[in-house]
């Protein structure tokens, strides 16, 4: 593993940035409870996206979005068992799906699947250096930049949602408005239909599947154009907050024990590092810094050769690690130096000594 740690220290909008940044080639790994997701990058472009969630797969987006009906999801997907094809391979040789609508759909399967982990608060990453099937790669890969904002959207959609549908507990029954217009969405239209006072959200969801922000957007909309109402509010937390076990706990228990084992089992201790100055050896050029997240930036300016890392580290405990694991980033590259002392205090020792300033090591740095 080249890089891994928790989506607490590095959230996704990060991740993404990183590997684009790094022009990463391999998979990013997400784990939360069972739920793992492979995202996988070609010279830091999204180049596929792998899921084990039955909810997301391919062909319950499709059904989700009205392009296939279960029937024919079915019978795709017998022939995908009796001929050893992929689904997208069986769409096209059964004729139910155009290969163009094979490539669009795929290509936006990738992007609910991406977009859904920045609603993911807890979890572990890495990074490994695979690449998937050929035929399970797309042919353009996906921009980046337009994945970060569109997770960011959802981020600030579902919680504008939740003030209504506070979590998966609320009860829907029909509006006033009810059965509502003929432009409903797929989504929207299976919501109608099943809705019938006693099913909550989460039951609901369970019958639906695919993307659960797409089924939560569809019943919140829903519910402002009063096609349907909400009936009661149950006491019980959302179908994303119930994944979260007792097994997460442990989870990011270990990898919190592991960074602080490795902390206490340094070569050099934790304490005696914060005494020590860095000062780039390799600063990170312009177009890369302004891709950086703005936290990210603002620490690595503090490396000047001048501030001790004591004093460039937050005070936040969780900002703390997050800074930790930039420096050793930048470390891992041979970036970055560490001074026994400031500049200023070295050169005044060599100075002392006589020493010529052709000869004082430190000085070449600030003269590449």
């Amino acid at each position: 593993m080249e890089f891994s740690g928790r989506l607490t220290a590095f959230p996704m909008g990060d991740l993404l940035q990183w590997a684009q940044n790094e022009r990463c080639t391999g998979a990013l790994v997400i784990r939360r409870s069972e739920r793992e997701k492979r995202i996988y990058f070609h010279a830091g472009e999204v180049v596929g996206c792998l899921t084990n969630d039955p909810a997301e797969l391919y062909g319950q987006h499709l059904v989700l979005h009205g392009h296939l009906s279960e029937s024919q999801l079915f019978q795709a997907l017998k022939h995908c068992a009796a001929q050893g094809t992929r689904l997208g391979v069986a769409l096209r040789q059964l004729g139910l799906l155009p290969p163009e609508v094979v490539q669009q759909t795929l290509r936006g399967q990738i992007e609910d699947v991406v977009c859904d982990l920045f609603l993911w608060q807890r979890g572990i990453f890495y990074f490994q250096a695979e690449l998937p099937q050929e035929e399970e790669i797309l042919p353009e890969p996906i921009n980046v930049l337009g994945l970060m904002m569109e997770g960011a959207r959802w981020v600030d959609e579902v919680a504008r949602m939740r003030r209504i549908l506070v979590h998966d507990g609320v009860v829907l029954r029909r509006g006033e408005r009810w059965p509502g217009g003929q432009d409903l969405a797929p989504v929207q239209q299976q919501l109608v239909e099943m809705v019938d006072g006693r099913r909550a959200l989460a039951d609901l969801y369970k019958k639906i599947r695919g993307s659960y922000y797409r089924f939560l957007a569809g019943a919140f909309r829903l519910c402002v154009d009063r096609v349907l109402d909400i009936e009661e509010v149950r006491e019980t937390a959302d179908s994303a907050s119930q994944e979260m076990s007792v097994y997460d706990l442990l989870l990011e228990q270990a990898a919190e024990e592991q960074v602080l084992v490795a902390r206490r089992h340094m070569a050099v201790p934790l304490d005696l590092l914060e005494r020590c100055y860095p000062v780039w050896v390799e600063e990170p050029a312009e177009d890369e810094k302004t891709r950086m997240p703005a936290r990210a930036r603002d620490f690595y300016a503090r490396f000047d050769g001048r501030t001790s890392l004591g004093d460039a580290f937050s005070g936040d405990a969780r900002v703390r690690g997050r800074e930790m694991d930039l420096l050793l980033l930048q470390l891992q590259k041979g970036r970055l130096a560490l001074l026994p002392a400031p500049v200023e205090h070295l050169e005044q020792a060599a100075e002392r000594r006589g020493q010529p300033a052709l000869q004082r090591w430190w000085r070449r740095m600030f003269q590449q």
